[in-house]
């Protein structure tokens, strides 16, 4: 009888396999499934439901059910336990209430707990693309702002999650719930707006030549989008720079920031570039779009010349919100600190959000948005 269980739950929830390799996208179909690596690495994990929670053991191909209520799985040195029951490395849970939460949020569809050959757990929910979508939307904009931002954002963020299907497959999921991917929080972060977004686009994705595209998008472009190049070094041909004077409505567009030497030099000798005594630090090249592709910092008879997305990385980006700045040396007795003015937040590649938010409110519908911003592409529903 719990093998007739765990098999039906098994239909149910889609087929279970030893690899649990993630499905490829689905032409044609707007039910495509994602996993999202939710909680990574855990010692413990504390996974709650209102409903009786089905627990599929891949491992023994049993179905244990679970009365409602709160669980902590722990790794044990077989599987994992929760509280007197005992799995084994992986398994997969669905409530009859439709959601789980795991952590301090909750989720639709169903969540997979996979135990590490460290000992660690990780926390997949596997899920609908659109239902996914809900979760996300509202972490990259504000719900309030015009319906046709939404849906540009919808539709980058769809045709993001289709183009990364598989990246981070050796890890059991396709994307992370963090920037490596998109923001993604699950029931909590759903809001009947960017859901009705969702929905008013549900399937449409952006390709080029027959491909769903690497949909990149960023906060403000502080006036001009940047070549893709230019940033990661590789060229898309739909990801062009423009000039982009859409966004001039972004809060804190043009920002400033300063760290004193000290700091400095301790940052990049803990990113391996150290150079003690700075004494100078100069833009010496910049993208078409005036982004800083190099910066020289001199100091002790020695120079370290970095890439602008490099300094960005160690400084860190609520330090520097772009490429696009100036660099100088400020202090009232001889330099003590550097000073960074610059404009824009983000990467600047592909879609600039605060962009869309100022081209719907000039009237502009989504499919004119993404056009603008990502060059030759086909709108599709799959």
């Amino acid at each position: 009888m719990r093998r007739r269980l765990f098999l039906l739950l098994c239909a149910v929830l889609t087929a279970v396999g030893p690899a649990l390799a993630p499905a490829a996208p689905a032409r044609g179909s707007t039910n495509q499934v994602v996993r999202v690596g939710i909680l990574l690495n855990q010692d413990t994990v504390a996974l709650s439901a209102e409903g009786v929670i089905e627990v599929g053991d891949t491992a023994t191909q049993t179905v244990t059910p679970l009365p409602a209520g709160a669980y902590e799985f722990r790794p044990s040195p077989l599987g994992m336990d929760a509280g007197a029951h005992r799995f084994g490395a992986v398994v997969r849970l669905r409530s009859a209430a439709g959601w789980i939460q795991a952590g301090p949020r909750r989720y639709r569809g169903l969540i997979e707990l996979r135990r590490s050959a460290m000992g660690r757990l990780t926390v997949i929910n596997e899920i609908d693309l659109e239902e996914y979508l809900y979760g996300v939307i509202k972490m990259e904009v504000d719900p309030r702002w015009p319906a046709e931002a939404l849906k540009a954002q919808a539709v980058a963020a769809r045709t993001l999650a289709v183009q990364s299907v598989g990246r981070f497959a050796a890890e059991g999921y396709d994307l992370r719930a963090t920037t490596d991917s998109q923001v993604y929080a699950g029931i909590n972060a759903e809001d009947p707006r960017t859901t009705a977004a969702v929905e008013a686009t549900r399937g449409v994705i952006m390709t080029y030549a027959g491909r769903p595209i690497f949909a990149a998008y960023h906060s403000d472009s502080g006036g001009a989008t940047e070549s893709s190049e230019h940033v990661w070094g590789q060229p898309y041909p739909y990801l062009r720079g423009v000039v982009d004077p859409f966004g001039a409505g972004a809060p804190g567009r043009e920002w400033l920031s300063r760290i004193d030497l000290a700091g400095l030099e301790a940052r990049l000798a803990r990113a391996g570039r150290p150079l003690a005594g700075i004494l100078g630090i100069e833009v010496s090249s910049t993208s078409p779009s005036g982004r800083v592709l190099t910066v020289r910092v001199t100091g002790g008879g020695a120079a370290v010349e970095l890439r602008g997305t490099e300094l960005r990385q160690i400084l860190g980006v609520s330090l520097l919100r772009s490429t696009l700045f100036a660099v100088r040396l400020v202090g009232d007795n001889g330099a003590a600190a550097v000073e960074f003015r610059g404009r824009g937040s983000g990467h600047g590649v592909g879609m600039s959000q605060w962009g869309a938010w100022g081209q719907a409110a000039a009237g502009r519908g989504y499919a004119e948005i993404l056009r603008f911003y990502y060059q030759g592409i086909q709108l599709e529903t799959r």
